[in-house]
Order: structure tokens, then C-alpha cells, then sequence
């Protein structure tokens, strides 16, 4: 039979072959098959063939499946994949009759000596066969590349397609870019889509870690010099140049060029070597940190669990020897081990390493100092002070955190703290994944590498992680005090609404803001604010709160325009209302648009139906005279608010405020006295009620006061005092006599006598109201001198059993009194169980003069001495 009849479709090639080997030998054209060729060849001849050996290359026939392809990878020099041994070694060892003596012998070899290596003259490693190359052999064939094929075949992809001029690999050190990088250049070698005619690969590591320590690497290049010049003797043996001649060597060839470890040198080089070479040549880099803008960034992440815990078994077969154990440990050890290696490739490698070595097992994998010193400290100590706050920030917190809650525990400028989280992020010190709760939303943590670096290699100082923690303590302390504050009060100013959880690091700043507004600070109060708004720009309460702070400051053009754009930010219905409440206040208030601000009012009602928005859309309803509407809705404010509180006082102060207007509009524009005195009676017995149980309130007085001069000015139009009119006179009269210290500090006192004064002379007044004027003109008569000594009075406020306090409005905190310091007068005696509204007088303690004063002497005084 002759040759073309033997070897069918396999014989042009093969004989192509043989006339194209420039050998002297004359050999056998079977030399020149492939082995899949081979094969099939005796499987179509099978009729000629021992019947044992026919029926073992039937049977064998799949398992050319898996070998052919581990064959060619090591004939042809290319990285071997997880499990090729195994696969290669299982499958010839089905290969059992007496045909295959040399294969026994082999099988036989490596089974007594797994280290055994056979001779072999491989191919050239220089070159494939069509694409010129200087890549290196990979360190890998021991266990295969495991758990990277997705990303070697994505990044395969984009350099075929040649889109982007340069990608670069990132990831901590030892989580296996290089590694990444050599696969990914073996793989285009053999692809018959490569675009390339050259792949050249350059390396700037300069040390490397070995279960010893780390080592320097003899001869190592160490910056865009030295590897230009190893680049360019890959083209010719002579080379010399630098980067322009490299360039020009390079000039119309398609070229991919690897430089692995970028981060070793700077990234202006880098730029400088982009911007002069050719346009044909791609770059694929591997860094921790990374170039810059002109790279599309690939992070390269660690190993899925099931792959570092094939690595881990693999590479602990391989080795033998004192590791060989570790194979064979159960999976919950090996779970455990690659855990605490945190999935990184050269954790593991350097753990089974010094096992080997003869390190103990448990006390290696506790202290890595060595092996993280090693993937961490060139990343961190290039970090500028920012990046290296944020991350002792992380490393204090210990947990994830989102941007804005960053913004709330540090001081940096948010586009600052922009930059640094980038930084830690391309540096591989810092994870961002979405939060589960939304995905629009990063949260950024601090990888474990980072972590272990920070923790037993550069702790940081003690005083910034108590100040981070203080900080932190401070913010959810703030958060509870937000809750609470909106359960008791959902419209108070200090109350601050968020959508979800995301929103509390803004809300905490906004608070903040109120506060400083509140104690005077306006341009720390807007400072604060410009942060809140620089974190969360569309978030409704930034302009509602910025509004509120301008509002109060009496900028109210700026204010109203904040106001209508919060209304436009909002995002449902609760949202509007609140915005609506707080801006018909405004408008009503401070911009006296009153029209403009009811309709508003109106909705917050609507939608709230609480005692604030009642309360402010009566007081709009009484601006606008319409005092009946004010009446109604200002009654039901104070029949449903829930405390005693400043609320009430607030609500009282207004219904007050409502029937003393509506007595002097029913005076001025109506001319009916009587039932403007009716009014005025109605609103001052009201209010003085509250006075009476205690309280002590300035404003309200202020008003009360002014309903009493309306009463009497009311009085006073009719000209002859009227007889039905003698009971409402006494108790407005006695209620000022009652509570004169408090109503001497008020600004309508100065007019007061003359009211008292004009009653008084009236016609057919009473005797008890004439005494009542009297002694009124007398409180009113300026104090003589020696008065001065005379020790201060007050109202009880609140009595606890054992000691109270007492009202007063030089004390804005009122004065704390124990029980001791009670001392009875002639003619007023000291009620026990509840002296609550008792008017007394007392003397500060001189150690009491802080925000809560103390009396050393308290005694009543009856309430009309």
C-alpha cells in the first residue's frame, strides 16, 4: 500500500511537511502527523491490526479528547491547565496491552518519582510559529492557571478587537495578574484571529516572596530604560537605543506589548513611552494601582472559594514532601485556610511553601506579616495623606460604609475624598460592591489585605481611631435623636425627614446646620450645608432645610426660591407637605405673602392633620382676618396636642393672640365695643389659666397682656363703665396683679397704667376694680433704690417630691431647689404635695450660677403680696 493510500487526507499536509524539513535524515513520513492523524489512521486500518490492539484504539478513541490537547500544549511550549496531569496521566494509564511497553515504562517512572522530568527538546520558545515573541516560560505548569478563564477569554476578546490602545490588569499583589497576563499572551499565540505580529513582554518586579522571605531579583529591570533596551534586542541582537529608536523599530508592525508590575515606576513614563511609540502597538499591563485615564482599568478580583480550594489541593499534591498532607485535609479545614488566605494565589502558594519548608501549620497561617508586607507596602506607601486617612477611617469603622457616611466621620473636601476613594480602590485597598438594599449605591470597605497590613504591620495612631469611633458614636446618636424627635414631632424645625437609610449622613449634616443656625453660627450652619448638598444634590430637605436657615435671616428672596425648588425635588406626598409647611411659614411669616402662603397651609393640613399644621394655618387664616377659620382650627390644635410641651405653649400663645385681633378689629373697623370686650375677656382668661399652672412664658405674656389692654380699650369706647362687664374687669385685673413680675418685662407694660389709669376714672367703676387699679398703678411706679436687694421671685414649675424647680425669666433653665431649702412665711403656707404654680421668692446658690442654677432658700409668698 502506498503512502497516499495509508495516511488519506493526512497525506498532503504530512508530505508538505517533510519537504519543508531542511534535515538531512530521510524519515519515515509518519514522522511528520499530528497525533489526533496519527491515531485515526490506525483506527481506519483496524482490520490489519492485532485484534488486541484493534479493540484498545476503538476503546481509546474518546481519550484523544484529552490528549491531544494537553500534548499540544506541551509540545508547542504553552501554559499546561488545571488538572492536564491528571487528565493525561488517567487517560494512558487505559492503555494497558502489551503494545505500549514505552508508556508502562513512563507511567511506571512517574509514579516512583513524581518529580521526574524525562529529556525534551522542546520548540524554541522565542518564536510560533508565525508571531515573533519573548515570553517568558510560566511558573505556573505545576497546578495550570485555575479560576481565571472568564477573565483571560474577556480580556483575549478586547485585545482582538484592539479598542482600547492599553488595558491594564489591577488587583493586590499576588492575586495573580501576572500570571492572568502570560495566559492571556499564550493564548493569542496560538489564535488564528491574532492581529498581532509581535508580542513582546517586559517585567519591572524587582523582588519576589519565597517561604524564606523576600528576595531580591538578581538583574531585574528596574525602570522604562533598562526595559526599553530588553524590548528592543527581542527585534536584533545588537540593539542599543532608547525609546525613539524602539519606536522606530516598531514602526508599522502590529504589536502587543506586556509590561508587568507597572507600579514600580512612574506613571508620567508610562505616558511618555505611550505617546512615543507607534500607534500599532497595544499595551496589556499588569499593576497594583494602576496608569491613569488612558487605560481601560480590568480589576482583577481573588478566587471563587471552589478554585482557591482547588488550588490549595493541587498545588499541595504537586509539592509532596511535609505539604502533601494538606491534600488530604477535610473541606471544611481547607475552607477555613484559603478563607484566612483571603483567596489570593500567592497566599496559597506561600502557605503550602513554608508547610513544605517545615513551618507549623497553624502558627504560618496566623502571622502572614511577611507575605502582606509584601502585596501591600509599595501600594501604601505611595498613598498620599488623604487616601491613608480614609483607609484608617475603614480600618476603625470595620465595617462597610457608604460615601456620604465617609463625608460625615472626616473633615476632607467630598471631591478630596472622591479622589482618595479612587486611590485605595485602584490600589486594591479598598472593595466598592452596590448595597443589597440599593444598587445605585456603593459601599466601600477595606479589603482584608489592607486590613492585616494595617493591623500587624503600620497600625495606625490610637487617637484617629478614637476620633473615627467618637465621630461614628456621635452620628447614630444624632440618628436616634432624629427618630425620636420626628415620633414626638414630625414638623418641629429640628427634624429633619429622610427616604431611606441612605439619606441619614445627609440628614446628620442638615442637623447640624439647624444647630449652628440655631446658636448663631450662619456661615458654619451654611458651610455644613454646602456639604449636605455636594453628597446628595436631589435630596428635597437640603434646599427645605438651606431655605429655613435663610428664612430666619431674613433673606427671603434667596429663601423663597429654595423653597420652590425643594417643592420640585419632592417625591411623593408626605415629601410636598412637608415642604409646604415650612414655605407657607415663610411666606406668610417673613415674605407677608399671605395669599400666596394659604393655599399652601392648606395642603400640609390636609395631608398631616396635626396641632403644627393647624396651628399654622389658623395663624395664616388670622393674618388674613378671616377670625372665625382662625378660631376653629387654632381650638383644634390645642385639643389635640399630645404634651404640655412648647407646642401647646405655641398654639395657646396664637389663640390668644386670635381673639385680642379679632377684639380690635371688631373696635376699629366694626364699632362694636362690647363684643370686642367679650373677645379680648375670653382670650385673656384662656391664656392666664396657663400661667397660673405654672408656666412661665414671656411671649405668652406679651400677649396676654395685650388682650387686657384690648379689653380695656374696649371698655373704654363705651364711656361709662357697664355694670355686666365688673366680673370680667376683676379677674383680668387680678390676673395681672397675680403674674406682674412676669408682666413687667413685657413691651406693651409701658402702656398698661395709662389703660389702668383711663378705667379708673371712669363712671361707675366698682370699688373692688378701683382697689384693683390701685394697686396696679403701684406696681407700675418706679422702684425706689433700696428695692434692689430684694430677693427675686418666681413660679413653681414642677415639684417631684423631693426637690422641684422654679421659673423665672432671667433663668432660661429654671432653678433647681431640694426640698430643704423650703422655708414657710407668715401668711403663706408651703402645699407639699403640689406646690406646682406657688409664686415664691428665693436666692441663687453661688455655686449654682452655670446653665442649671440652684436656690439655697425658697418660701411662698401668696400670690397677690
Amino acid at each position: 500500500m502506498s503512502e497516499s493510500d495509508a495516511l488519506g487526507d493526512s497525506y498532503d499536509k504530512a508530505a508538505e511537511r517533510r519537504h519543508a524539513d531542511a534535515s538531512d535524515d530521510e524519515l519515515s513520513i509518519v514522522e511528520y502527523l499530528d497525533m489526533r492523524d496519527a491515531y485515526d489512521i490506525l483506527n481506519r486500518h483496524r482490520d490489519a491490526l492485532p485484534v488486541e490492539l484493534a479493540r484498545e484504539l476503538r476503546n481509546g478513541t474518546p481519550r484523544m479528547d484529552t490528549l491531544v490537547p494537553v500534548r499540544n500544549r506541551v509540545m508547542h511550549g504553552r501554559p499546561l491547565q488545571s488538572g492536564d496531569a491528571e487528565k493525561a496521566v488517567s487517560a494512558c494509564r487505559e492503555f494497558k496491552s502489551r503494545f505500549w511497553p514505552t508508556l508502562r515504562d513512563t507511567l511506571d517512572r512517574l509514579g516512583a518519582d513524581p518529580d521526574w522530568e524525562p529529556a525534551f527538546n522542546g520548540v524554541d520558545r522565542r518564536f510560533s510559529d508565525r508571531i515573533l515573541h519573548n515570553l517568558p516560560p510560566f511558573d505556573y505548569d505545576d497546578t495550570g492557571l485555575i479560576g481565571r478563564a472568564q477573565a483571560c477569554s474577556a480580556i483575549v476578546k478586547h485585545l482582538l478587537r484592539r479598542r482600547e490602545p492599553m488595558i491594564t490588569i489591577t488587583g493586590e499583589g499576588g492575586i495573580g495578574k501576572t500570571a492572568l497576563a502570560s495566559d492571556i499572551a499564550y493564548s493569542l499565540l496560538d489564535n488564528p484571529d491574532s492581529p498581532y505580529e509581535c508580542i513582546l513582554w517586559t517585567s519591572l518586579k524587582t523582588e519576589r516572596l519565597t517561604a524564606n522571605g523576600v528576595v531580591e531579583i538578581a538583574g531585574a529591570v528596574r525602570d522604562i530604560t533598562g526595559a526599553t533596551q530588553g524590548l528592543g534586542k527581542v527585534l536584533t541582537d545588537d540593539f542599543k537605543g532608547g525609546v525613539a529608536e524602539l519606536s522606530e523599530a516598531l514602526e508599522g508592525i502590529e504589536t502587543l506589548l506586556i509590561i508587568d508590575n507597572l507600579e514600580t515606576v512612574s506613571g508620567s513614563e508610562i505616558v511618555t513611552l505611550y505617546e512615543s511609540l507607534p500607534d500599532t502597538v497595544t499595551y496589556l499591563m499588569t499593576s497594583r494601582i494602576g496608569v491613569g485615564q488612558i487605560e481601560r482599568r480590568i480589576p482583577l478580583p481573588p478566587l471563587e472559594k471552589k478554585d482557591a480550594q482547588t488550588l490549595f489541593r493541587s498545588f499541595a499534591r504537586v509539592r509532596g514532601g511535609r505539604a502533601e498532607f494538606l491534600a488530604r485535609l477535610k473541606p471544611e479545614t481547607v475552607d477555613q485556610i484559603v478563607t484566612r488566605l483571603r483567596f489570593s494565589p500567592l497566599a496559597i502558594r506561600w502557605y503550602v511553601l513554608s508547610v513544605e519548608s517545615g513551618r507549623e501549620p497553624h502558627p504560618t497561617l496566623t502571622n502572614q506579616d511577611e507575605l502582606i508586607d509584601f502585596c501591600v507596602r509599595s501600594v501604601f506607601d505611595a498613598l498620599s495623606e488623604t487616601p491613608k486617612s480614609i483607609l484608617s477611617v475603614l480600618y476603625a469603622l470595620d465595617r462597610s460604609s457608604t460615601f456620604d457616611e465617609l463625608a460625615v466621620l472626616t473633615d476632607s473636601p467630598i471631591d478630596d475624598l472622591n479622589l482618595a476613594v479612587k486611590e485605595l480602590s485602584a490600589g486594591s485597598l479598598v472593595s466598592q460592591k452596590p448595597d443589597p438594599a440599593d444598587e445605585l449605591i456603593s459601599r466601600v470597605q477595606i479589603t482584608e489585605a489592607a486590613q492585616h497590613f494595617l493591623r500587624r504591620v503600620a497600625p495606625p495612631q490610637q487617637a484617629d481611631i478614637s476620633s473615627t469611633l467618637l465621630r461614628e458614636q456621635e452620628f447614630r446618636r444624632s440618628e436616634e435623636r432624629r427618630r425620636a424627635d420626628e415620633s414626638k414631632r414630625q414638623l418641629a424645625p429640628n427634624v429633619v425627614r429622610v427616604r431611606s437609610s441612605h439619606d441619614e449622613p445627609t440628614s446628620h449634616l442638615l442637623r447640624l446646620a439647624l444647630a449652628q443656625a440655631h446658636a448663631g453660627s450662619i456661615e458654619r450652619a451654611r458651610s455644613y450645608v454646602t456639604r449636605a448638598r455636594s453628597l446628595n444634590a436631589e435630596y428635597w430637605e437640603v434646599d427645605r432645610v438651606e431655605a429655613f436657615i435663610l428664612s430666619r435671616n431674613d433673606q427671603i428672596d434667596q429663601a423663597t426660591t429654595l423653597y420652590r425648588s425643594a417643592l420640585r425635588k419632592t417625591t411623593d406626598e408626605a415629601s410636598n407637605a412637608v415642604v409646604s409647611y415650612y414655605f407657607a411659614g415663610h411666606l406668610a411669616g417673613r415674605g407677608h405673602d399671605v395669599e400666596a402662603a394659604l393655599p399652601l397651609a392648606v395642603a400640609a393640613h390636609e395631608h398631616f392633620q396635626t396641632a403644627d399644621t393647624a396651628q399654622l394655618l389658623g395663624k395664616i387664616h388670622l393674618w388674613a382676618r378671616n377670625y372665625e377659620e382662625s378660631q376653629i382650627l387654632l381650638e383644634w390644635a390645642l385639643e389635640n396636642v399630645s404634651d404640655r410641651g412648647k407646642l401647646r405653649l405655641i398654639v395657646l400663645t396664637t389663640l390668644v393672640d386670635s381673639w385680642r385681633r379679632w377684639s380690635e378689629s371688631l373696635i376699629e373697623d366694626d364699632r362694636r365695643p362690647v363684643e370686642a370686650a367679650h373677645k379680648a375677656s375670653a382670650g385673656f382668661t384662656q391664656g392666664v389659666r396657663e400661667l397660673d399652672s405654672g408656666a412661665w412664658d414671656k411671649r405668652l405674656a406679651e400677649v396676654l397682656l395685650e388682650s387686657a389692654s384690648a379689653f380695656l380699650r374696649a371698655i373704654g369706647e363705651l364711656g361709662v363703665f357697664p355694670a355686666n362687664f365688673d366680673r370680667d374687669a376683676v379677674r383680668i385685673l387680678t390676673g395681672v396683679k397675680r403674674h406682674a413680675v412676669l408682666f413687667e418685662r413685657c413691651v406693651a407694660w409701658r402702656h398698661f397704667p395709662g389703660r389702668i389709669g383711663r378705667l379708673y376714672r371712669m363712671p361707675e367703676v366698682s370699688e373692688e376694680v378701683s382697689s384693683l387699679c390701685e394697686d396696679l398703678v403701684q406696681v407700675a411706679r418706679p422702684k425706689r433704690d433700696d428695692t434692689a436687694a430684694e430677693p427675686p421671685r418666681g413660679i413653681v414649675k414642677a415639684w417631684l417630691g423631693t426637690y422641684g424647680f422654679i421659673s423665672h425669666p432671667d433663668y432660661p433653665n429654671d432653678i433647681f431647689f431640694p426640698g430643704s431649702a423650703v422655708e414657710e412665711s407668715p401668711g403663706a403656707v408651703w402645699n407639699t404635695h403640689d406646690p406646682v404654680g406657688a409664686h415664691v421668692i428665693f436666692e441663687v446658690d453661688e455655686h449654682g450660677k452655670g446653665d442649671r442654677p440652684r436656690a439655697n432658700f425658697v418660701s411662698p409668698v401668696p400670690a397677690d403680696a
